[in-house]
């Protein structure tokens, strides 16, 4: 990560990728990126445009294989917490984005090599979504990436209940949602970028749904992980009528995942809220 980091610094015109095998595998680069890569811009005004590719998904492969720790990522991000005050300039350090299209993982790529001036790059997603149908996408002239990807199916004058959601979980969400015809009654808004915060790209979506009840963060990754504490804070200053986001997903743990798949699969079937039990909390 260090020579590649290196390289971003003496060859601003190249697309320089740094890709971990599983996502845990920057933990040991650690010390790298919190010394350099993340606050090299602020400390030394030296600027990269370095890319990180790491593998993050529960797929029930372990903790090493689970999660690249993207919390990690948001706790270091300059981002402004005061997304509402425009007089806060808003330098960010880095951008984090979790790509659920093979489109968008594109256009992210040709932003980084397009752009006036370069930003390190953290692209996390599951490997699943190589291998996923429902996975696809058009690469239509004029498309570009878009931090936040509305839900184009729900009705937006029925719709109770509003569920933002990242990565692969949004698959399996809007499977259990056609299953049971509630396409009506949850929307289910995709997250493709965290950092800077989307802020007017979720206003627009929110204010599309004047009767909904409800708004939801729903995550794969463990309470105390995962984005739920960046976009909660966040959330707050934008949702209307004093609401407040509501967390469902995985209850706090030590570890980013369990280590036995039959477990996994145990989570899936039971009462721990994701899958199957989140799946119920959000039909509900």
């Amino acid at each position: 990560m260090g020579y590649e980091y290196g390289m971003s610094l003496e060859t601003p015109n190249r697309l320089n990728i740094w890709e971990a095998q599983i996502g845990d595998f920057s933990n040991g680069a650690q010390e790298m990126i919190d010394s350099f890569i993340s606050g090299g811009e602020e400390k030394w005004l030296r600027q990269s445009g370095i890319v990180l590719v790491l593998p993050h998904g529960y797929e029930g492969a372990g903790p090493e294989h689970t999660s690249c720790r993207i919390e990690r990522f948001l706790q270091i991000s300059s981002d402004r917490y005061d997304v509402t005050n425009p007089n806060i300039p808003n330098n960010v350090n880095w951008h984090v984005v979790n790509c659920s299209t093979p489109a968008h993982y594109f256009h992210v790529l040709r932003r980084q090599m397009k752009r006036n001036f370069p930003k390190p790059l953290i692209i996390v997603g599951p490997k699943k979504l190589v291998r996923l149908p429902n996975a696809v996408s058009d690469f239509a002239p004029g498309t570009s990436f878009q931090p936040v990807i509305p839900d184009t199916e729900a009705n937006n004058q029925s719709v109770r209940r509003v569920v933002f959601v990242s990565g692969k979980l949004y698959y399996e969400l809007h499977e259990q949602r056609a299953k049971r015809d509630l396409v009506h009654q949850i929307a289910l808004v995709r997250a493709e970028e965290f950092s800077p915060f989307p802020k007017d790209d979720l206003v627009t979506e929110i204010s599309k749904y004047h009767d909904a009840s409800e708004f939801v963060w729903c995550q794969e990754e463990t309470q105390n992980g995962g984005a739920w504490f960046f976009m909660e804070s966040r959330f707050n200053q934008i949702l209307p009528r004093e609401q407040r986001p509501k967390y469902i997903g995985r209850s706090n743990c030590a570890a980013p995942a369990n280590g036995i798949y039959v477990m996994h699969l145990n989570e899936q079937a039971l009462s721990i809220p994701l899958y199957t039990a989140t799946h119920h909390m959000l039909i509900q």
